[in-house]
């Protein structure tokens, strides 16, 4: 007998050009097999039918709740009195809370599933199962952050840190169960509770998958560029790994690949440094390039790009940081850098050797498929949801 399962998300999970968006998008796809999905989306961008299209494929009801700016404007003033993490406060709205929650009551499912601290408040106090998905370690991303910041940012950051580890613990009290994306994430949330269960990402690999083509770049770095993790990894890459290439390799070219404000990047726009901007097929991105470089040293959870670039055979050199969720073998399917001189050392390493190249290309393939698997990710979580 099909199960009811009703899913609450901040953000809808369509077009797959975001992290929360791309995991709940195939949590879906994958739940939708066997049970009944009735979806629940906060929305603070419009949805076009396209993409609402696509969503309705796979659940019985979607229903779309409008944030408007100058309620988001009034409900992160509420959070700030009422100690609540900001990104708590800018997606929480009492009147929609409301109708989600008379919806919910009405359909009376198995399971009510929520995705972020976003969405906590929203589904906490419902007299259903509840299991809520942290995704990733909050907390940690904001010290890392705090640490990576100048005076006003940094106050800011170190302050919601603080105020997000506490939401955090309630939120592993307040519901029936909850996930999360790594052995690491938990480790910084709760290492030894039996409630908080690790529900990796995946890579559709055979998507995924290389296709010979001419490498136009040396270097590629692709993502939601108005991340911040990832528009401070840019940064880096711009001010200081690229200079030190462009004086050992006077032919190096790099692309940058993701949606942002182009105004963010322009003034590192040279004959080295390309921004490609958002790609409608992120693979001929990859395909084009001979190595994948992820310099990020703020940020938590399992960084979506990189199962990508290895599933297409592309080499990588990361930051210890994003290896800690992927868990790969250094030196043998990726390679680690933790400043701009050993990042250098590391391209100029894999550039000047093609046959180091193949066999990180075969490795790190080997590697996504062996652990990487969505299907097996989201049978974990249809376990927790379902049993």
């Amino acid at each position: 007998m099909r199960k009811k399962i009703a899913i609450v998300l901040s953000r809808f999970p369509y077009p797959l050009n975001k992290g929360d968006k791309l995991r709940a998008y195939h949590q879906i796809v994958f739940l939708s097999k066997e049970n009944d999905i009735y979806l629940y989306c906060l929305n603070d961008e419009k949805v076009n039918k396209h993409d609402f299209d696509e969503m309705n494929k796979f659940c019985v009801e979607v229903q779309l709740f409008e944030l408007k700016k100058r309620t988001i404007a009034w409900n992160l003033t509420l959070s700030f009195l009422k100690k609540l993490p900001a990104q708590v406060g800018y997606f929480f709205d009492a009147g929609i809370q409301k109708k989600i929650e008379a919806s919910i009551l009405e359909l009376k499912p198995d399971v009510v599933y929520g995705q972020l601290a976003r969405t906590a408040l929203y589904i906490k106090d419902l007299p259903f199962k509840r299991v809520i998905d942290f995704q990733d370690a909050f907390s940690t991303n904001y010290i890392r952050i705090a640490e990576n910041s100048t005076f006003f940012k940094k106050l800011f950051y170190q302050r919601e840190s603080k105020l997000m580890k506490s939401f955090e613990q309630n939120m592993l009290s307040w519901f029936d169960a909850s996930t999360i994306i790594s052995d690491f994430d938990k480790g910084q949330i709760a290492k030894e509770n039996k409630h908080l269960m690790v529900v990796s990402n995946g890579v559709d690999t055979h998507y995924f998958s290389s296709t010979p083509k001419e490498k136009k770049f040396d270097l590629l770095f692709c993502g939601n560029l108005s991340y911040l993790p990832n528009k401070n990894a840019v940064i880096f890459l711009c001010e200081k790994i690229a200079p030190l290439l462009i004086d050992k390799i006077p032919t190096i070219k790099i692309n940058i690949v993701g949606g942002s404000s182009q105004t963010d990047f322009k003034k590192y726009e040279s004959n080295y440094i390309h921004f490609a901007g958002w790609v409608d097929d992120v693979r001929t991105a990859y395909n084009e390039t001979k190595l994948f470089v992820a310099p990020l040293f703020t940020g938590a959870g399992l960084q979506n790009k990189l199962l990508e670039a290895m599933s297409m055979q592309v080499p990588c050199v990361a930051s210890s940081i994003t290896n800690a969720s992927l868990k790969a073998t250094e030196n043998k399917q990726v390679l680690i850098a933790n400043n701009e001189y050993e990042f250098v050392e590391k391209i100029i390493q894999l550039l000047n050797d093609e046959h180091l190249q193949n066999l990180f290309k075969i490795n790190a393939r080997t590697f996504v498929e062996e652990n990487y698997s969505w299907d097996k990710a989201n049978q974990i979580l249809e376990n927790v949801l379902l049993k």
